[in-house]
């Protein structure tokens, strides 16, 4: 009798010894969230890309919205582990690495190249080397609408373009074509003879296929007028002219 007795009270020590270690294994984790919010003046922030917004300032809560690049928001909290308490119709939190005192646009292709000009330099005086053997002279116009000008070979054959600091191609033809651009509408015309008639075609931009673009025929088109004058290739493919590459290009950035 004695013996079951205490088999018994093992038996019960033993089952409230797991059944303490299962309390212990399934107790909810601590939220990581704060509840201390430093008030501050009402000042205004702007999002980052694809800003998080929280119900609580924890992490690991579901995120109510993501905010597009630029979005005005109103601040008027801290909390003592990082987030901005802000108001958009209602009390929410955003992790204060998502929020901007100012808008920094994101710099033009125009800018990017006048900040990195000897990059752009050397890219173009390597293709212009390449190039001297067939095209004595060359071109420099801009006809994306980016800023910066393409290189045009004296045939109409070739044009290239300033690409992640280097030339890249964007057009190739078979026979010569003669350019003519119109600045008023921003549109590369192109002129060839096919059956002893003369051909004018529309040129556009299209990035479907290569990351920097080439030049597609869109359209046909009837000869240009005086806004639309030929792409003259005013400049002679040399030594010299590639020496003096920097200043060409850097006058032409900053027209």
């Amino acid at each position: 009798m004695k013996k079951n007795s205490l088999w018994q009270k093992c038996k019960t020590g033993i089952l409230l010894a797991i059944l303490a270690v299962f309390v212990t294994v399934i107790k909810p984790p601590a939220t990581a969230f704060a509840f201390n919010v430093i008030p501050i003046d009402m000042i205004e922030m702007y999002s980052t890309s694809a800003t998080p917004v929280y119900a609580t300032p924890d992490v690991y809560s579901p995120v109510v919205v993501y905010l597009d690049r630029f979005i005005n928001v109103r601040v008027f909290g801290i909390t003592d582990n990082g987030f901005f308490q802000v108001d958009l119709n209602g009390t929410y939190y955003i992790p204060g690495a998502y929020l901007v005192t100012q808008i920094e646009p994101a710099k033009t292709e125009k800018q990017k190249a006048i900040d990195n000009l000897n990059d752009l330099v050397e890219a173009y005086r390597m293709q212009l080397e390449f190039m001297e053997s067939y095209s004595k002279n060359f071109a420099l116009i801009d006809v994306t609408g980016d800023g910066i000008p393409e290189i045009f070979d004296e045939a109409g054959k070739e044009i290239y373009t300033y690409y992640e600091k280097r030339p890249v191609m964007m057009y190739y033809s078979e026979n010569p074509v003669k350019f003519y651009y119109s600045k008023k509408e921003n549109k590369l015309l192109g002129k060839y003879t096919w059956n002893k008639k003369d051909i004018w075609e529309v040129y556009s931009k299209d990035v479907s296929l290569l990351p920097w673009g080439q030049f597609k025929c869109v359209a046909l088109a009837t000869a240009p007028t005086e806004n639309a004058p030929v792409i003259s290739r005013d400049y002679t493919n040399n030594a010299e002219t590639r020496g003096d590459l920097y200043n060409i290009l850097k006058k032409i950035l900053s027209l």
